[in-house]
């Protein structure tokens, strides 16, 4: 398996994946956009992109959108690329991934889709679930990689299965922080405390790894940022794109899409999306 790895985004996730990567021995460098978070990250670091891709065996972007990727990707693929392996490990649309295999599949570069699963915390510890879309024979060589920054890998098969997959996760992931915050909300209304609401629901029909994870932010009202309102709220645009485009009916995800629109456009597109406890307070008059 070739070792030598260039890491393209630095940000919240990028920055700790890339530090695992290192960690593990894998000869990395990295870059980004604004080269100032590549100089700060303490890894080896290029000051342009196509020293990058040019030095090294394996790209891999973690970038903040499709734009972003797109954006990126067209300045590789002027490039001599014969051979290379790139990972996008951006939550994209399907279309973007396929779009992107079949541009790098011509210049005879490989690719895989594979978006992550988990935030912040689960990216430090090397814990993430990976969906990886491509050739299987790039997956099965690179397993090595992967398995250092996450702990439950999957191979779907085609380009785009992955990416829709991923959408589909958060679609739900949406709802069901909405629904806890909901069931908070009704709890205090009706004077319970948030403890004890929250403590019948990890023992009760809210038992998951949401939860789980965002218990201690949900008691505490800590807005610090693992995944952003923002990051969420596109990520339901882009699944919102593919119910359109396949004309399917999803009311939940209507509403929950909704909601975080409101978190977002109420000055909570920075912080983390369980922010939305708070849009919930205010129209229950819960202050």
């Amino acid at each position: 398996m070739p070792k030598n790895v260039g890491w393209i985004g630095l940000g919240n996730m990028g920055s700790l994946m890339a530090k695992n990567l290192a960690d593990a021995n894998f000869n990395i460098k990295v870059w980004n956009r604004t080269l100032q978070k590549a100089k700060d990250s303490g890894l080896p670091y290029t000051n342009t992109l196509e020293g990058l891709v040019l030095e090294q065996d394996i790209i891999i972007t973690m970038l903040s959108d499709a734009e972003a990727v797109e954006e990126i990707y067209n300045r590789i693929l002027e490039l001599k690329i014969e051979d290379k392996i790139f990972i996008d490990m951006t939550t994209v649309k399907p279309d973007t991934a396929k779009r992107l295999a079949e541009k790098l599949l011509k210049k005879g570069a490989h690719f895989l889709e594979a978006p992550v699963l988990g935030s912040v915390p689960l990216a430090e510890k090397g814990m993430l679930t990976i969906l990886v879309s491509g050739d299987e024979n790039i997956f099965k060589e690179l397993q090595g990689l992967f398995s250092v920054l996450g702990k439950e890998i999957f191979y779907l098969g085609d380009y785009g299965i992955a990416s829709s997959l991923k959408l589909i996760n958060n679609s739900v992931l949406a709802t069901f922080m909405g629904a806890l915050s909901e069931a908070i909300i009704i709890g205090q209304k009706l004077g319970i405390d948030k403890q004890t609401v929250i403590k019948i629901l990890e023992n009760g029909a809210g038992k998951s790894a949401v939860l789980e994870s965002k218990k201690e932010k949900l008691l505490n009202e800590d807005y610090s940022t693992h995944f952003s309102t923002k990051l969420l709220v596109k990520d339901l645009r882009y699944f919102s794109e593919i119910l359109d485009k396949n004309c399917l009916f999803s009311p939940y995800f209507s509403i929950s899409n909704d909601m975080y629109k409101s978190t977002n456009s109420n000055g909570y597109s920075d912080n983390d999306f369980c922010s939305i406890l708070e849009i919930l307070k205010k129209f229950n008059g819960l202050n």
